[in-house]
Parts: structure tokens; sequence; C-alpha cells
């Protein structure tokens, strides 16, 4: 009698843990399921809003474009100039005016210091969901390739979604100094010493005691 009860107790045992594990696999289930369809609504919302960030980068890009289809781009610039190209101006004159722009200065204002720029490009983020900004680029020379950012030089202005200027960048734009006065920065100047003066002669001393003459012996008397 004992061993059927103990037999009974352990199969309703066994039963209850099986239904228990089919429980815990359904409520599993159940969370997979609803943590799918979370996912897959907050990827397509992101997904909506990538799209829409993209569509306003986009419109500003070509908002950008049409304001600066005035100037050329860059393959309208390589195709337009001869090699070896050099500017006008001189890299000195260049420096000078590249010195005068500061942050913020709008796109009309480095118009009127630097002039038109050789070729302008809009940009947009590597995701490109982000209008960046445009960049006005100045070429000053290009000895060999136009693609030789390494010898070439140029300016280059970025400007923000503002239209103001956020960065400036001169590339080998260094103004070459002349022979003489090269020599003259090289020249190591020798350090003048400070001379001690010679001595004065004492004007306070005792002058030296002027030998006085002797008087010449008494002549002997004549005889009368």
């Amino acid at each position: 009698m004992r061993a059927g009860f103990a037999r009974k107790w352990a199969e309703a045992a066994e039963e209850l843990v099986k239904k228990r594990s089919w429980f815990i696999l359904g409520v599993v289930v159940l969370l997979g399921i609803w943590f799918m369809v979370v996912g897959y609504e907050f990827l397509e919302k992101e997904n909506a809003l990538y799209q829409k960030r993209m569509k306003a980068a986009k419109d500003e890009q070509h908002r950008c474009e049409a304001r600066n289809a005035k100037y050329r781009n860059y393959d309208q610039f390589r195709t337009s100039i001869r090699l070896p190209y050099a500017s006008d101006l001189s890299p000195e004159r260049w420096l000078h005016q590249y010195d005068t722009l500061r942050a913020g200065m709008s796109e009309s204002e480095v118009e009127i210091i630097l002039g038109a720029p050789d070729y302008a490009r809009c940009v947009l983020s590597e995701k490109g969901d982000k209008f960046v900004g445009s960049v006005w680029e100045y070429v000053v020379a290009v000895p060999q390739d136009i693609t030789n950012t390494n010898q070439n030089s140029a300016i280059e202005i970025a400007f923000g979604p503002d239209s103001r200027i956020k960065d400036k960048t001169a590339m080998n734009l260094q103004p070459k100094a002349s022979p003489t006065s090269s020599a003259m920065a090289t020249a190591t100047p020798t350090p003048i010493g400070t001379a001690t003066p010679a001595a004065l002669p004492d004007v306070s001393a005792t002058p030296a005691a002027t030998t006085s003459p002797t008087p010449s012996a008494t002549p002997e008397a004549r005889p009368h």
C-alpha cells in the first residue's frame, strides 16, 4: 500500500514538473515574440526617422548647390586648367588675405576678401543623414597632378550649415624667404661683452714731492 502511494506521488510530482516546464517554455516563447514585435517596431521607427533625416539633409544640400551654382564644381575646375598651374597672386598675398578671415564670417564676406572660389561643394555626413555645410577651395599652385595634395598649394574654407566660417586650412602655403633674410635669420649674433674700463689715475692721490734743486756750495772767499 505504501509502495503504491509513493508511486502515485512520484507520478504526480513528475506531471507537475512537466506542466511547470511547459508553462515556463510558453512564457519564454511569448516574451521572445513580444521582444521581436517591439524590436521590429523600433527598427521601423528608426528607419522612418533616418529616411526623414536623409530627405531633410538632401533638401539642404540641394539648396546649397543652388546657392553655389554660380561657382565651378571640382570636375569643371579640373578640366579647365593646364598643368603646371599657378595663381596670379603670390603665396604671400594669399596668406595675408587668409589671415584676415575669422570664424563666423559669411560667404559674402569671404568672397569680398578672397574672391570667388575655384570650386565649391556641398557636404553631407558619412551616413548621409545630416547636412554638414559647404567647402570653398582656392587653388594656388598645382605643379604636376591636381590630386597630389602633398605638393599642391591651396586654401580651404569650411562653412557650417548656417553658411558661416567654421574652419579654414592653408595647405603648403609658406612664403619663400629671400637669401638675404635667410642669411640674417640663420646668422648667430655674437654677444657683445661689457668691457671693463681701464683704471684711471686717482686724481685725489697726493702728487709726488718735487725735488728742490740742491744749492751750490758757498764760493771760497777771495783774498783781499
